[in-house]
């Protein structure tokens, strides 16, 4: 009995220092720098389809399409008189109820590969 505990107890640990002498090597994404920036956020469009406005404002210009899934870099917000907040990116406003915000793009990244 006391020898199987020995033996098993050698194995754990051979197991644990085998899996950890492993040379495991992170390779991040460097092709978008801004993608960690702690100052950027990043959008990830929830809705079916989403129009993007000149203005932001609902009567405003439709100025281009977005589906759900894409993501898209934040580059500013502001509020309408009706209180709804709307976010600017290069392509025009959509409204911040069309999209979920993430503090960096590798998050918006796995959320949208979870979006059915």
């Amino acid at each position: 009995m006391k020898l199987k505990i020995i033996f098993l107890s050698f194995l754990c640990f051979a197991s644990f220092f085998s899996s950890c002498s492993k040379n495991k090597e992170i390779i991040l994404d460097n092709s978008s720098p801004l993608a960690m920036a702690p100052d950027v956020q990043w959008a990830l469009v929830i809705e079916p389809y989403s129009a993007f406005r000149k203005e932001s404002d609902w009567s405003s210009e439709v100025m281009g399409h977005c589906r759900k899934g894409e993501i898209f870099q934040i580059l500013g917000a502001t509020m309408d008189n009706e209180k709804s907040v709307w976010l600017n990116f290069s392509f025009g406003w959509l409204p911040s109820n069309s999209v979920e915000v993430y503090s960096n793009k590798y998050k918006a990244e796995t959320a949208a590969s979870l979006l059915k």
